[in-house]
């Protein structure tokens, strides 16, 4: 091991020598870096290795770089990097390579290689490292998304869309993925349009310039060019046709109808995406046209239109209503619903319409047992419990054998009782309800009571339940309940229940 690490600390020499003979590390200085160097070399090398002894060391000599970096700048001398700075890159990255093929299962040591490398700028690395990293952690989708990423950043479209395929063959069904790549395509679609802006005002100015040096402009100038080959493959790319392969792959992969307005979403987020978008609603309305998330989408884009508020939020709700009408579902009076919330507080000049649709959709999802929690809640709420008692408590009945589990509903029983039938009302919530929701219930319960002037019957009603049923927080309660009437009363409560 000692041979090892003297003849590391031989290949040293040079760097430590220049680092001493330029003035950026005193005499003094530089015995301290040789110890310190030494000691981590003799770690390292130990028979048994440690993951954390490697990461000390790469801290240390980023934190060396660092400070070699500032004295740099202080004395103005910006020579011999090949020396000095690169040494002690290499050292870094073998250090990397190390950990990374020691812990191959940790992807946080891939990951801090990585950025290390980008922070240092050596792509060519990166981009080795990246595709050692998917060889060994192929079944993360992110990782295949990271390193096309940073390909189409430094600039190999070619190469991140290799990758994102090889991805896609692996997790052909990833959602992420496929999106992703949809976006990568559109990003380089972006990409090409403004590069060929940017040619065109450069073409322009070139022939202005010989127009005006000429005086004239020639015949050659004056007739049409030729489409060439090329030019009628790019036009292809920046009409989205590739775009268009792209999200057509991944709907056949993928045929769900919330992961099609998911690729709307981002394609929408691209001003030049007009065909794509109309490729992915065209696709929704022949494969998906009776799903209430493609219904959803066409009324939300219905909401989208210019013209009289009043006529678009009606032809939004037409649409809701239609496919209500011809095919009702849980899942669509939710979408439905929360659209309509979401309007009545952005469209005030529709009230009276939007509280005709809430009521007519909320009675027809009471009717047929699609209404979810939510909605139950708000039709509640609706009801006018003095002019239709009926209707109020048909449907809280339907919500507590729907929902039993549900703390609300039993609250609004509770107070829908009025102070008279609660005793049923408490013995089915036991039977439905966890300790903590119980616990607020009861506290409710004694609050209402309090409220209906009937606080001592509430008292005797609770002292009986603490001592039919062994619960704890009951005991608590009726301790509480029973010192607000005196010290006598709560001690006789501890003497009765303590030993429980």
């Amino acid at each position: 091991m000692a041979e090892y690490v003297e003849e590391k600390m031989e290949q040293m020499i040079p760097e430590v020598e220049e680092l001493e003979r330029v003035g950026i590390l005193n005499s003094l200085e530089v015995k301290e870096l040789v110890k310190r160097r030494k000691h981590f070399e003799y770690k390292i090398q130990k028979r048994t290795k440690k993951k954390d002894d490697f990461l000390a060391y790469i801290q240390y000599e980023r934190n060396l770089k660092n400070l070699i970096e500032i004295r740099r700048a202080n004395l103005g001398y910006f020579h011999k990097k090949d020396i000095i700075d690169d040494a002690i890159n290499r050292r870094i990255h073998k250090m990397f390579i190390i950990l990374c093929n020691r812990w191959q299962n940790d992807v946080k040591l891939w990951l801090s290689h990585i950025d290390w490398l980008k922070e240092t700028r050596w792509n060519i690395s990166v981009s080795k490292v990246y595709m050692r990293l998917l060889q060994v952690h192929n079944s993360n989708p992110k990782l295949w998304i990271a390193a096309a990423k940073f390909e189409f950043e430094v600039g190999s479209a070619e190469n991140g869309r290799q990758i994102m395929l090889r991805g896609l063959r692996f997790h052909p069904e990833s959602k992420l993925l496929h999106r992703e790549y949809v976006k990568f395509e559109l990003l380089f679609v972006e990409k090409l349009l403004a590069r060929k802006k940017v040619l065109k005002i450069a073409d322009s100015k070139v022939v202005q310039e010989k127009n005006d040096k000429d005086g004239s402009e020639t015949e050659e100038d004056s007739k049409p060019k030729k489409e060439s080959q090329f030019d009628a493959v790019d036009d292809k790319i920046l009409n989205c046709d590739l775009v268009n392969l792209v999200v057509k792959s991944a709907l056949d992969a993928i045929p769900e109808p919330s992961f099609a307005v998911s690729l709307l979403v981002t394609v929408r987020v691209f001003a030049f995406s007009q065909n794509v978008q109309q490729q992915i609603l065209d696709i929704l309305e022949e494969k998906f046209a009776e799903h209430p998330v493609t219904v959803d989408t066409k009324a939300r884009l219905a909401l989208e239109k210019n013209g009289n508020a009043s006529d678009v939020v009606k032809e939004a709700i037409d649409i809701y209503r239609d496919a209500l009408d011809t095919a009702p579902s849980q899942e669509l009076i939710h979408l439905a619903f929360t659209t309509l919330q979401e309007l009545s507080k952005t469209v005030k000049s529709c009230d009276i319409l939007l509280l005709k649709t809430f009521l007519y959709m909320l009675k027809l999802g009471h009717e047929k047992e699609m209404l979810g929690i939510e909605e139950t809640e708000f039709y509640l709420k609706l009801i006018d419990t003095a002019e239709e008692k009926g209707q109020f408590s048909g449907v809280l009945t339907d919500a507590l054998r729907r929902y039993p589990q549900h703390y609300a509903f039993w609250e609004i029983k509770l107070m829908s009782d009025g102070g008279d039938k609660y005793e049923e009302t408490i013995s089915k919530a036991h039977q439905n309800l966890n300790e903590a929701d119980l616990t607020k219930f009861w506290l409710r319960f004694l609050d209402l009571m309090s409220q209906w002037h009937k606080s001592d019957e509430a008292y005797t009603f609770l002292e009986e339940n603490v001592g039919k049923r062994n619960l704890a927080f009951l005991r608590v309660l009726f301790l509480d309940r029973a010192y607000e009437k005196g010290i006598g009363k709560a001690r006789d409560a501890y003497k009765r229940y303590h030993h429980l």
